[in-house]
């Protein structure tokens, strides 16, 4: 059986009319390409347009913190390149040095530089030994931590109302933080936002009022942090049972309490031992 090569290139008239029209698109397609090629302008600005100011102010670079970069037009990703660099030692001298901000597109920079003032060395060293006590200087209204509602959260810090919500119920159910490191441990606050909100964040001790165990509710249990839901529905059910007549001791018996847990227990509640 002799193989016919030649009918795999025989068309219907249409298939033909078809394979025209394509060939006039592709054809026209690099005309434009070529006739109207895309500059370096355009390109900045398109890609800065998702990135407008809010504010313009003056600034180092070298001391630049993520709220204050947002509020320039600086996105997430060139900031964290920021970061990087002065991680590892980097140092901008003069405001032309702003070109070499990888990331950053040469019409942002010239947007920028006015506004850069590159403040004295020494002020810089202090800065690296004491990363983020220098910041402080910078954010001239601080949130307690522990006595902050969520609008204030939010208009602060910037962080979005979702995870505004995941750190107060956070609070709520451990009985407030004991330190701001605590944050991190906030389902959904990742490095970068901690990095971001630092320099707006205060902690005070909250106040050591204990809780009544008589007539504590599910959600006081709860706040503890050291007992599951199984086992405050049975300490409540135990409760009922003894008629409110609860010690410390049985507790920390009862429910196999490690050393720690058993000082939260007793340093936040009225059992008795």
């Amino acid at each position: 059986m002799q193989f016919d090569w030649k009918s795999y290139f025989i068309f219907t008239s249409k298939e033909q009319k078809g394979i025209i029209v394509l060939g006039c698109i592709l054809t026209l397609s690099l005309l434009l390409h070529y006739l109207l090629p895309t500059t370096s302008s355009n390109q900045d600005q398109f890609s800065n347009s998702k990135n407008k100011p809010i504010a313009h102010f003056y600034f180092d670079p070298n001391l630049l913190d993520s709220i204050q970069g947002f509020r320039l037009g600086l996105s997430s990703k060139q900031m964290r390149t920021l970061y990087r660099y002065r991680a590892k030692g980097g140092r901008f001298y003069k405001k032309e040095d702003l070109f070499k901000w990888y990331g950053v597109s040469e019409t942002q920079a010239k947007t920028l530089l006015p506004w850069v003032r590159i403040k004295a060395k020494d002020s810089v060293t202090n800065y690296k030994k004491n990363s983020h006590p220098k910041w402080e200087r910078y954010a001239p209204v601080k949130i307690d931590i522990n006595n902050t509602n969520a609008s204030d959260w939010i208009q602060i810090t910037g962080l979005p109302s979702y995870k505004v919500k995941r750190i107060l119920t956070y609070q709520k159910w451990t009985g407030g933080f004991t330190n701001i490191q605590g944050l991190k441990k906030v389902y959904g606050i990742t490095a970068f936002d901690f990095e971001m909100i630092y320099p707006y964040l205060k902690y005070q001790p909250m106040a050591s009022k204990k809780l009544t165990y008589q007539t504590m509710r599910f959600e006081d249990w709860m706040s503890l942090g050291i007992f599951d839901e199984k086992a405050v529905w049975t300490i409540l059910k135990l409760r009922k049972e003894k008629q409110g007549r609860l010690t410390w001791s049985q507790m920390v018996i009862q429910f196999d309490l490690t050393e720690t847990e058993a000082m939260v227990l007793k340093k936040r509640t009225n059992l008795s031992h």
